[in-house]
């Protein structure tokens, strides 16, 4: 079974970007997602999104991290534990770059390989 791909695009023969469901591109990309849509962003899924977004523009350091940290956690398990086992979940707030950096570690379930995905939003 296939699923569009993200970021949404073209293939070079003119069809959609496709990804087979619960492959390794399917649950960095579903992952991603995750972590950058907003709570209520969805109108079919308002229980769907995670708290970083929202980060971006409030106060930062240690324990703004440490909280979103939790958060994601709990929020990664709760809707993508049916394809992926989350090993670590860091976030870290880079004050020298104005930068939130997230480093998911995860095993995929399909195939039992380890993965990583990093993602990283400017505060500025």
């Amino acid at each position: 079974m296939t699923r569009l791909a993200f970021p949404f695009g073209p293939t070079a023969q003119g069809r959609s970007s496709t990804v087979r469901y619960g492959d390794h591109a399917h649950v960095r990309q579903m992952l991603e997602l995750l972590l950058l849509t907003s709570p209520g962003e969805r109108v079919m899924r308002p229980d769907l999104g995670s708290p970083a977004r929202q980060m971006l523009f409030g106060p930062g350091g240690d324990a703004t991290a440490i909280a979103l940290d939790s958060t994601l956690e709990a929020t990664v398990e709760q809707q993508l534990g049916h394809v992926l086992d989350l090993i670590d979940l860091t976030v870290t707030v880079v004050d020298a770059d104005a930068t939130l950096e997230i480093v998911v570690t995860y095993e995929v379930r399909s195939d039992r390989t380890v993965d990583e995905t990093r993602v990283r939003k400017d505060l500025t």
